[in-house]
């Protein structure tokens, strides 16, 4: 599963997304949002039964959200949350009897949320530090992408140890925050100038920071980039990509029930079909993970 592609890979994967061409990540038809599922989702007892007392209770299910992370959760042209993630998660409140709640809110504010308590879970993608605080299934696979202004001179490069002495933009509180920290200080240690690293409160900042050439690339997730690179090709393209890791909902350390319930949800979605319709419906079926590992990096 954790292989690196080449970026002639690019071009199948944005076709597959089949988005329009258009510089504002909000105005154009994005990929699924005007396609209905026909899969019948309904409470299954047997499930919801698995929740801690105080979350049944309570009767909603508290999702911290992103809105710019396409085409896992993003506000479309309508102004309405959708993607996979949110419509996977509101299916398993569904099957668990729960009301799905989604706070939206900067991707930084995701991890404290979860540890604090204030959201029952988020998405986030697997990584060994995080698993130290919380459980994550994984519902995708994932990975990290270049996206290039046209203006860039440089194709196929590897985010970890090509982009010594360039100006890369990142998304504040993520994994690429930290790894374009670490992959600066490598550069630096095999006498090769440091990464000029700037962090953005979202992926549409990173994406405006290198369409205006402020930055020379940004790092994003790999479906993200390549929705940007497509809708703005006059400016941006995807000059490399590696395939890593995986994406889920993440739920604090201790919160067993919580976990197994959600995950027990998750799985009854793959199996009435659910799962794959949704994934084929914004055209990500290659990216699926039927089997939704727990805490899947190694």
């Amino acid at each position: 599963m954790l292989l690196k592609n080449k970026v002639a890979v690019a071009g199948a994967l944005v076709a597959l997304l089949g988005l329009s061409a258009c510089a504002n990540p909000g105005e154009a038809a994005t990929p699924g949002s005007d396609i209905e599922t026909t899969t019948e989702v309904a409470l299954v007892q047997e499930i919801a039964d698995m929740l801690p007392a105080e979350i049944a209770k309570r009767g909603t299910l508290q999702i911290g959200a992103t809105s710019t992370n396409m085409p896992a959760q993003f506000t479309d042209e309508a102004g309405e949350l959708v993607g996979v993630a949110i419509e996977l998660y509101d299916a398993a409140a569904t099957v668990l009897g729960l009301k799905a709640e989604f706070d939206v809110v900067t991707f930084d504010a995701l991890q404290p949320g979860v540890d604090s308590g204030r959201y029952d879970l988020a998405t986030m993608g697997d990584n060994i530090d995080r698993q130290k605080l919380f459980d994550i299934i994984s519902i995708y696979k994932n990975g990290f992408a270049v996206l290039a202004n046209n203006t860039f001179e440089k194709d196929d490069v590897d985010y970890l140890t090509g982009l010594c002495g360039h100006s890369v933009a990142g998304t504040k509180g993520t994994l690429v925050d930290r790894t374009m920290t670490a992959a600066s200080e490598e550069c630096v240690a095999n006498g090769e100038e440091a990464i000029d690293f700037h962090t953005y409160v979202d992926n549409a900042g990173v994406a405006l920071a290198v369409k205006s050439e402020q930055d020379e690339v940004g790092v994003l997730e790999i479906i993200v980039a390549l929705a940007y690179a497509d809708r703005d090709s006059d400016n941006l393209r995807v000059a490399g990509l590696v395939q890593n890791t995986t994406s889920g909902p993440a739920i604090k350390k201790g919160n067993d029930e919580l976990r197994d319930a959600f995950h027990a949800a998750l799985q009854h979605l793959v199996e009435i079909g659910f799962y794959e319709e949704l994934m084929s419906k914004y055209g990500i079926k290659d990216m699926m993970i039927p089997d939704m590992p727990i805490n899947n990096a190694k």
